[in-house]
């Protein structure tokens, strides 16, 4: 199914925008309601992010050099077809999971917009229909294009920005990286994109000229102005035969494994939320009951991902030791009762190598400052 949806989406996307029935009131991107996080005010990243091995609350950075610019994946409840503009338990939980640790290391904005839902989702897989998709994703990818502007004429200022994004969201931010960025002279503020639990494809035995013409994969943790992208699997369940059916021939998925953007397997550095929530729990399986004295996140050291790119389908393959507790891992997309083979582990992607990310953002924030600092 992960290939069904993100080619749905893809192709909505191509779409002629319509008239939508019903659809939510547009965000107003100058109002502070319209945005989930934002810097320099206490909000839904504003956590803590403690784990065993940080016993007390991770404080902000004071004044990071560059932003992060965040598009949430599918994870709205709400009963229609798109999301109305408010935070909810979907958009805080999610946040608390994708986002709120790379505060310590770029500023955070978090726009809300109207996205496709998960109930939408929920009734194309039940076999049910739903009136007008093209103006449904019409509205989402015009309510990010807004917000990002939004923050470029007031909140940008020439820094440098890495854009964010999984599933839904990083297929938005691929179409607004290609129309603004790629190829572009703001493609010079361009510190990353990380556009995980989506395809950025490029031709056979190269790392740029497909998704984006300019845009390379990351291969170094200081390498500025490349894209960070990968759909991770359990090694034991490796993607499934057509996995790479809906791209082009003569084109490869490119995958570009956090913890070692050289190659090779490497320790994951994970951060999970302690009770095993992920980010759609109607898609999980069965949490496991944890006690509530435990800090709010575990992270396993017994995780390790290696990038395979047999064939046109490169992925990331996750080994997990025997010592690490299942529930650690329940990252696995369920639909009534049956696990889907062809999601594998995409409701835990940017989870499973949060520690990583913050790391390499780091180091590209290091690598940014000097080149602009250079004359």
């Amino acid at each position: 199914m992960r290939w069904t949806a993100l080619a749905l989406a893809a192709g909505l996307m191509l779409a002629a925008p319509d008239a939508l029935a019903q659809a939510p009131s547009a965000p107003d991107y100058a109002e502070d309601s319209a945005w989930i996080c934002r810097p320099g005010r206490i909000d839904a990243c504003a956590v803590d992010l403690s784990t065993a091995t940080e016993a007390s609350r991770l404080p902000p950075e004071s004044d990071p050099a560059i932003d992060c610019f965040y598009v949430y994946p599918t994870i709205s409840t709400a009963p229609g077809d798109s999301a109305p503009i408010a935070v909810t338990e979907d958009e805080a939980r999610t946040v608390r999971l994708q986002l709120a640790r790379l505060r310590s290391v770029c500023r955070l904005y978090a726009p809300l917009y109207r996205q496709l839902t998960v109930s939408d989702m929920k009734r194309r897989l039940e076999g049910g229909q739903t009136p007008d998709l093209p103006a449904a994703m019409a509205l989402a990818e015009g309510d990010v294009g807004a917000a990002w502007s939004r923050y470029l004429e007031h909140d940008n200022a020439r820094r440098g920005v890495v854009l964010i994004g999984h599933s839904q969201g990083a297929l938005i931010l691929q179409g607004l990286i290609r129309e603004q960025i790629d190829g572009q002279a703001l493609g010079r503020q361009l510190v990353s994109a990380v556009l995980p639990g989506s395809f950025v494809v490029a031709p056979l035995g190269q790392d740029v000229g497909g998704t984006f013409k300019t845009i390379p994969a990351c291969r170094a943790a200081a390498q500025i102005g490349c894209v960070i992208a990968f759909n991770s699997f359990r090694a034991d369940a490796p993607p499934p035969e057509g996995y790479e059916g809906m791209l082009d021939e003569g084109e490869r998925a490119l995958c570009a494994n956090p913890a070692a953007l050289a190659g090779g397997r490497a320790t994951l550095r994970p951060f999970f939320a302690r009770d095993g929530a992920t980010i759609i729990p109607w898609f999980s399986a069965p949490r496991t009951s944890v006690s509530e004295d435990l800090p709010p996140f575990v992270s396993p050291s017994g995780i390790s991902g290696e990038c395979v790119n047999e064939g046109r389908g490169g992925y990331l393959s996750i080994t997990t030791t025997p010592d690490v507790d299942g529930f650690l891992l329940n990252g696995d997309f369920v639909f009534k009762g049956e696990r889907d083979a062809a999601m594998g582990l995409h409701l835990i992607d940017l989870e499973l190598v949060m520690g990583d990310l913050v790391a390499i953002i780091e180091a590209q924030a290091r690598a940014y400052v000097a080149r602009t600092a250079a004359p």
